[in-house]
């Protein structure tokens, strides 16, 4: 039986290993597979082109026309191994291409990288190329040449394709766009030359100009039923644009990623190059927008928003062409790009902290939600590049998802769309489903873990409205509110958010201290010192937390902060004995009158201290209630500790009957003293027994000793125990305690002891005689041979060490209260 269980295994691993193997080698049988034809956007480190490449069998042929270069190599693998040419060199190059088939990478010569991506049959990439007039030539290549420009190479070999070179052909030109595509956008072109007719005859002339009075004339040739623009000499185009660079102190070259407001054209290329470029470049594109008028409570989000609603409607209008747009950095004019009754799009310079900047105005920040409406109905223009504007946003998405389900959903209802009003509707809903489910889910697994109800029960509810308020905020930032109504959300849930955060906080720190006090790291001394910090924490945990809201709500710190310090004047005046309580605190750690668990009478009142707190001290009293009194008045009030005592005094006087002779007080006191000696609990200094007199017919003598304990059970246990003793030397001195005499009754009183009574006096006169008289005090020797040798516990009894030791209300039960919950709140 186990030979068959070893080999049902062997058979699962063998099994498991072909499958791995068996997906392995389809995994490199698929990446094998891939073909090489097709088109592809290559790149390398100063160009690219498109390659356009066919494969039969491991042979592959391809070209790029941008450079009329030609290419041919051999499959091996996933690699593709051969030699390029152009009429200006050539060489080898390598290239790898990835699991998917969807890209590669490689390098020509031995350094150089060349990289690619598929263009596939799918995917729209052509540039749609209008050339029946001059002015449609230039407008198709000024709109080409900002995309070439703005890294979209894949629209290069397009670009060229609108040229006619001097030397003929467009053949190994592709390096002569980068100064001629510069060049241009120095120009500004006259929106008048796009509506003019097309010549009658075959050649034609364009004039662009420029703010400082300087031109450039474009010549254009007609071939065939479509117009080129012939290529100026690269030498005049070097030369000119030296010239410009040389005359002119404004940046001639893309900012790459950060905003350029110096004209309002390059506010305008900024803004559409950082929307094209993703969310990685929104912080340039918000940079465009002025947004001095938007709430600051929202202004984070809302900018975003706004900056994705001027680019779909910068979209929908038709495609920029930004030689339209006027670049003379000293021109502080307005410009208006587009008009529309909703709204205008106008952009206008703008004092900043970097000087004058061209951004859109405030005006077209607010406005541009009804020109998104305006515009949403608006035909689709016909296009040079492909449509690939639209924004990825959460909330166009599920907008245009309303409007092709339910289209009434856009009517307006008030500042918001019926849609949103739903969508307010169902987040509000949820949240508060959620909030409480979740609450009632901890509060289950509370009860079942039996966690201490009053500790758990406020962070729950911290935590309802931390769940509550981020819902709140999410929704907020999905449904795209107006920013005069999203204000109001985002301020409720960012309040909702802190307010639940303080409670799970105040609770964190809390469970650290219970922590920190059950796992024994804190002494009675470091207790007071502990409950100070946990209160000093939380205050700190609320004061940052003012500070995060003041962040989130864009209200500056030096703001908050002088907020905090003018209401923590207010607080001063008007809570003036809490403070006088916290500061007490704090002098009842530094002077220390008293620790945690200690025992003493505290006003009036005899207990154990349970808490010092920032505001009050809690005392157990021996009718185990809780006494709390504020720390300024503790620290006034008489504080007697018991626990501080290194010894209890006992002070005791009793009385003899009147008829005891001199000598029987004298055996008596003496004897007594040496009991007190010899006893191992009291301190033989000072231990004294002095008679007191005779007073209402009784002899009174006094007994003064300190018992050698702190702990009063002890100590009861041990004067018990010397009382006792006492009683036994009084019954030997043959004399009696005298008894209250008010009561008449008939009894034979037994009287005192003639016979032991003589014994004592006998006894006495023997130390009269032999001058051993122990008055007024024994001698140091026979204290020295008496001292500690009587037994305590009395012969008889169990060792003490075993005996069962009483825990009433004047010894606090240390150990159970230690592992006691740190109670919620201060005191």
């Amino acid at each position: 039986m186990k030979s068959r269980s070893l080999y049902r295994v062997f058979f699962h691993v063998i099994a498991v290993f072909g499958i791995i193997l068996f997906a392995g080698a389809g995994s490199f049988a698929m990446a094998a597979s891939h073909s090489w034809t097709g088109a592809w956007l290559s790149r390398w480190f100063d160009g690219g082109a498109r390659v356009y490449l066919q494969q039969e069998d491991n042979q592959v042929t391809g070209r790029y026309p941008a450079y009329n270069g030609r290419l041919e190599g051999e499959v091996e693998g996933n690699r593709l191994v051969g030699t390029w040419n152009t009429p200006k060199g050539s060489g080898s190059f390598e290239f790898v291409m990835s699991d998917d088939g969807q890209s590669f990478v490689g390098r020509f010569g031995n350094t150089q990288w060349w990289t690619g991506s598929r263009i596939g049959s799918d995917h729209d990439q052509d540039l749609r190329a209008f050339q029946s007039s001059p002015s449609e030539t230039l407008r198709t290549f000024l709109i080409a040449a900002e995309a070439v420009g703005s890294g979209r190479l894949e629209f290069q070999d397009d670009l060229l394709s609108l040229l006619i070179f001097p030397g003929g052909g467009r053949e190994n030109h592709a390096r002569e766009l980068a100064p001629l595509i510069l060049l241009l956008d120095q120009f500004t072109v006259d929106p008048d030359i796009f509506e003019t007719q097309s010549p009658e005859g075959d050649e034609a002339e364009l004039v662009l100009t420029r703010y400082d009075g300087r031109t450039l004339p474009l010549q254009f040739r007609r071939v065939g039923e479509d117009w080129f623009m012939i290529a100026p000499p690269a030498e005049t185009v070097t030369r000119l644009f030296a010239e410009i660079s040389d005359e002119t102190d404004s940046a001639v070259y893309r900012s790459g990623g950060r905003f350029d407001g110096s004209t309002p054209r390059a506010a305008m290329e900024s803004f559409i190059d950082a929307m094209r470029g993703g969310p990685a470049l929104q912080e340039t594109a918000v940079a465009a927008l002025d947004l001095s008028e938007l709430p600051s409570v929202v202004r984070d989000r809302q900018s975003v928003l706004v900056a994705e609603y001027l680019n779909e409607v910068i979209a929908r209008i038709g495609e920029v062409v930004f030689q339209e747009i006027p670049n003379d950095p000293g021109s502080r004019e307005p410009f208006i790009y587009f008009t529309h009754p909703a709204g205008d799009i106008v952009l206008a310079p703008t004092e900043t902290d970097d000087g004058v900047q061209w951004k859109f105005t405030p005006e077209t920040v607010s406005s541009v939600r009804s020109l998104y409406a305006a515009t949403e109905v608006l035909p689709k223009a016909v296009r040079v590049l492909p449509y690939d504007t639209h924004s990825k946003a959460h909330y166009f998405k599920l907008r245009a998802f309303v409007a092709g389900t339910v289209p009434a959903g856009l009517q307006l209802v008030g500042p918001l769309e019926a849609w949103q009003w739903a969508g307010l509707t169902t987040v509000f809903v949820v949240a508060v489903l959620a909030a409480f489910l979740i609450g009632a889910a901890l509060s289950w697994i509370a009860r079942r873990s039996r966690a201490a109800a009053k500790n758990v029960t406020f962070a729950i509810w911290g935590i309802r409205l931390l769940v509550f308020g981020i819902i709140n905020y999410a929704g907020f930032a999905i449904l795209g509110l107006p920013s005069q109504f999203g204000s109001m959300i985002k301020s409720m849930a960012v309040l909702m958010i802190i307010a639940g955060a303080i409670p799970i906080e105040f609770w964190l720190v809390d469970r650290i201290h219970s922590a920190i006090t059950r796992a024994g790291l804190v002494n009675p001394r470091g207790q007071i010192l502990s409950s100070l910090l946990v209160g000093v924490a939380k205050v700190l945990v609320l004061c940052v937390n003012i500070l995060v809201f003041a962040e989130a709500l864009d209200i500056p710190y030096g703001a908050a902060v002088a907020g905090l310090g003018i209401s923590g004047i207010a607080i001063a005046f008007a809570a003036r004995s809490t403070l006088e309580n916290v500061i007490s605190a704090f002098i009842l750690f530094v002077d220390r009158p008293v620790d945690v668990n200690d025992f003493g009478r505290f006003d009036g009142r005899i207990g154990s201290v349970e808490h010092i707190g920032l505001r009050s001290t809690v005392i157990r009293t021996l009718e185990r209630t809780l006494l709390t009194i504020p720390n300024s008045d503790f620290i006034s009030s008489n504080i007697e500790n018991f626990t501080r005592r290194d010894s209890i005094l006992m002070r005791r006087t009793f009385a003899l009957r009147p008829e005891t002779r001199p000598d029987q007080l004298r055996y008596l006191l003496t004897e007594i003293r040496r009991m007190l000696i010899a006893h191992p609990k009291v301190l033989p200094d000072p231990a004294r027994v002095r008679l007191l007199g005779v007073t209402e017919n009784r002899v009174e003598y006094e007994i003064f000793a300190y018992i050698q304990t702190t702990d009063y059970s002890d100590f009861l246990a041990i004067q018990e125990d010397v009382v006792f003793r006492m009683m036994a030397l009084v019954e030997e001195s043959g004399t009696d305690f005298a008894y209250p005499a008010q009561t008449l009754y008939f009894a034979r009183d037994r009287g005192i002891d003639p016979e032991r009574g003589g014994k004592a006096e006998d006894e006495v006169a023997k130390w009269r005689t032999g001058g051993t008289l122990p008055f007024p005090n024994l001698t140091a020797e026979e204290v020295s041979k008496l001292q500690d040798t009587l037994n305590y516990p009395p012969e008889g009894a169990p060792p003490e060490s075993e005996q069962f030791r009483p825990v009433g209300p004047e010894r606090p039960n240390v150990q159970r209260r230690r592992f006691r919950l740190f109670r919620f709140g201060w005191r």
